[in-house]
């Protein structure tokens, strides 16, 4: 019994926040990265990077949603070899609106993060990632957006950090 009284009680709430919400988003960002460590699966790299992102989110209020992607760290090579990185992602995104159209992005999330070298193959792992922002919306529906975000890889037997700085548009149905 008490299961089915929690199952409602979510669907409950999960209405309550439907009927509340500000709709789907989709975004898109190019970048630059920098990669944070001495090497990636021992390969020293030159530690920087062009790459990208494309989202998808849905804000549950004008403070908070959520978005999920794909994001490509970029190619960073060395005298022994390049490494690929890239994963997939989901975070929790919270706006502070600051008046005049701009507003503050915060986010922290989860990270499934590719590593792929020419020398030690490829492998993934699963770990975190957070980031801060900001957005000019230009009209209710697109903005755009700067942001810095770091991404944990734990993969190839190494924990190390990938940071992206990018520019991007956001468009809200």
């Amino acid at each position: 019994m008490k299961k089915i009284a929690n199952a409602l009680v979510s669907v409950a709430l999960l209405g309550a926040a439907a009927a509340h919400a500000e709709g789907l988003s989709v975004g898109g960002s190019l970048s630059s990265s920098h990669w944070k460590g001495d090497d990636i699966g021992g390969v020293s790299t030159d530690k920087s990077s062009t790459g990208g992102k494309l989202y998808g989110g849905y804000s549950f209020t004008p403070n908070f949603g959520i978005e999920a992607g794909y994001a490509r760290l970029g190619k960073f090579d060395s005298a022994a070899g390049n490494v690929k990185a890239d994963g997939y992602f989901a975070d929790a995104v919270g706006t502070l609106p600051l008046g005049n159209g701009f507003s503050a992005l915060g986010r922290v999330g989860v990270f499934n993060g590719k590593l792929k070298s020419s020398l030690d193959g490829s492998d993934r792992g699963t770990s975190y990632k957070v980031g801060a922002g900001v957005q000019y919306d230009f009209d209710p529906r697109l903005g755009i957006r700067g942001e810095w975000e770091r991404y944990r890889f734990d993969a190839l037997g190494d924990k190390s950090n990938a940071d992206m700085y990018s520019v991007g548009l956001n468009y809200k149905f």
